[in-house]
């Protein structure tokens, strides 16, 4: 008899657990309590405009090319992949821009013009961070237990992926000014955590932006969740929407979950295994009745989906950074002070300038994003007034910085504040990219992707081993299927 195995949550990592397990002979069924896939990387669809909701770039396509290639699928018959040219721009408060572009050359006659000498700082930058991807890939794939730590092997890692020093650090080895420094060290910011904090092992993510490039799924950042629902499906998953998991226990050997249908019944499923796509917070706290331990948390963001009546100047990129005043005081807000920002940086991405698809003819869509605190320790959302002040100035650095007045072009808008990552998306502290990556929550420290109190349980997803970002969770998916196997191959 085949094994059952039952996921709950039918975003990224879930569904491409799914796949893996149904492609390896497993009967998967899998629960979700949103009316469709996705999670967090979701859309909005308003008056032909088409808004990305969560993740909005694919890094590391070899990972995305792991999945499908396990289940004996092609990716390209799946996703379009766009490499983006030029990657992005940066918009510096003093009226600086930066653009860095496919050619590496290219890139470096723009730093050139910031920093004297700053393109062999480049060269040796990218050098030092593709050095500590070579090491850090294929940890990537691996389940970290206590007994890793007592391997040697991986303590000789250590000063090899710069373990004990700081993203910020390893990019100040390289660059003189604080300007590039930020500039190649913004990436933590996409993970929830400070450059300042973070591990400089995660500079793999910069490697990544300059040496594999940045690219774009053709008809939308929804079409990864869609692909791999696809690839589910065919694989021989089923997937239940509008049927949250309300609890999750131990039954005799089994694990059972309480599932309420679309009526709001609840009914009992018994499963040989299951895994746990859910925010792994919620999921210690509400699924399984448990006090989970104190963690670090990412911060939160703002949101703001804006479908304008007409294109943009040409001076926006596909990704566009706008750099706080004083970036180092805007990062101590967010992640120290827990205060909202009266200097923000932001970020705007513009999808529409690689496809024109997401949005009617002529038309342009900028997805706003604003860093801010996450809700631990009882912080409020966004008061009215601390909206209004983001909003307000979002659009006047953007005139500013650009000569386009985006609040006068306005046509539909959406936002989404940190407490809907809460109430929509069961997300603990309004945490948008789960536990905050720092050297004590990375690896052997980070929650492991099988529960140690209830055998046959498991988790995936971006606070659990080995991260966050759609790649890493992809990898996610591949130790805790390898998990499985393995268990029933030992069975």
């Amino acid at each position: 008899m085949r094994k059952k195995i039952g996921v709950v949550g039918a975003g990224v990592g879930g569904l491409a657990v799914a796949a893996r397990l149904g492609s390896a002979g497993f009967d998967v069924e899998v629960y979700e309590k949103l009316g469709r896939c996705g999670g967090r990387n979701n859309i909005v669809e308003d008056a032909g405009f088409k808004f990305d909701t969560g993740p909005s770039f694919v890094l590391m396509p070899d990972f995305f090319e792991e999945v499908f290639v396990s289940c004996g699928r092609r990716l390209s018959d799946y996703l379009d992949l766009a490499v983006l040219d030029p990657s992005y721009k940066i918009f510096y408060a003093d009226g600086g821009c930066l653009t860095v572009h496919r050619d590496a050359s290219r890139t470096k006659e723009e730093l050139e013009k910031f920093e004297p000498g700053a393109a062999a700082g480049y060269d040796g930058f990218l050098a030092e961070t593709s050095r500590i991807y070579r090491h850090v890939q294929p940890m990537l794939y691996k389940r970290f237990g206590p007994q890793a730590l007592l391997d040697p092997r991986y303590w000789l890692l250590v000063n090899k992926i710069r373990a004990l020093s700081s993203y910020w650090g390893l990019a100040r080895k390289y660059f003189k000014s604080e300007r590039l420094c930020y500039a190649f060290t913004f990436e933590a910011m996409f993970i929830g955590v400070s450059p300042f904090q973070s591990p400089a092992f995660y500079s793999v993510i910069s490697y990544a932006d300059h040496v594999q490039k940045i690219f774009h799924p053709m008809g939308g950042m929804y079409r990864i969740p869609l692909a791999l629902e696809k690839l589910a499906r065919e694989a021989g998953a089923r997937i239940f929407y509008d049927s949250p998991v309300e609890k999750i226990e131990k039954h005799n050997g089994s694990v059972q979950l309480t599932v309420k249908d679309a009526a709001q019944v609840p009914h009992v499923h018994f499963f040989d295994q299951a895994v746990v796509n859910a925010d792994y917070v919620y999921a210690q706290n509400s699924l399984l009745g448990r006090r989970p331990r104190r963690y670090e948390y990412s911060c939160s963001v703002y949101l703001l989906y804006l479908g304008l009546k007409r294109k943009a100047p040409s001076c926006f990129a596909h990704h566009n950074l706008f750099f706080a005043e004083d970036l180092r005081r805007n990062l101590k807000e967010i992640f120290t002070t827990g205060t909202i920002s009266e200097d923000p940086s932001f970020y705007v991405h513009v999808p529409t300038v690689t496809d024109a698809s997401l949005a009617p003819a002529g038309k342009e869509i900028f997805y706003v994003l604003v860093p801010v605190p996450n809700l631990q320790g009882g912080r409020q959302d966004l008061s009215a007034g601390q909206e209004a002040r983001l909003r307000s100035t979002v659009f006047e650095r953007i005139n500013k910085a650009t000569g386009f007045d985006t609040e006068k072009e306005i046509e539909v808008e959406h936002r989404f504040y940190p407490q809907d990552f809460i109430t929509k998306y069961n997300i603990a502290e309004a945490a948008t990219f789960g536990l905050a990556h720092t050297l004590g929550q990375s690896a052997f420290f980070r929650p492991a992707n099988d529960d140690p109190r209830i055998n046959g349980l498991y988790y995936v997803g971006a606070s659990t081993q080995p991260g966050g970002g759609l790649p890493v969770v992809l990898a996610s998916s591949r130790i805790t299927a390898d998990l499985i196997r393995d268990r029933a191959g030992r069975a």
